[in-house]
């Protein structure tokens, strides 16, 4: 802790009479829900995995539901977001042509799980 009058000089609001947070130094935070939700449009529709046996693509967004903020801190960005999101899928085997189509569900997509704990249901 720096002593007094000492302390890093974008630390002013004490100094201020309007208490103005200076280029964000303390804490703000921005709603990112309405970005976030069509960037995950972009990002999901369109993935496609095809290998000899058919080919399987996302073909549009059902559902999207949850928030997602953007805080800075000392000038640190901090991102946060839960989502649960329904996909859904179509797909066609090379061999007999069968058209097949369903649902992915990603119950709670979050910053705080891991990839590889992020749970998707069928």
């Amino acid at each position: 802790m720096a002593k007094w009058g000492q302390g890093d000089p974008r630390w002013i609001v004490e100094e201020r009479e309007d208490g103005t947070n200076v280029n964000n130094w303390h804490w703000t935070e921005r709603d990112a829900t309405s970005w976030s939700k069509g960037r995950l449009r972009e990002l999901l529709v369109g993935i496609a995995v095809e290998n000899e046996a058919g080919r399987c693509e996302v073909s549009e967004l059902k559902q999207v539901e949850g928030e997602a903020s953007c805080s800075s801190r000392k000038g640190k960005l901090i991102f946060f977001y839960e989502w649960n999101i329904r996909l859904g899928w179509k797909g066609v085997v090379k061999e007999s042509g069968a058209k097949h189509k369903g649902l992915i569900e990603i119950p709670s997509l979050s910053e705080e799980n891991e990839v590889d704990d992020t749970e998707v249901n069928e």
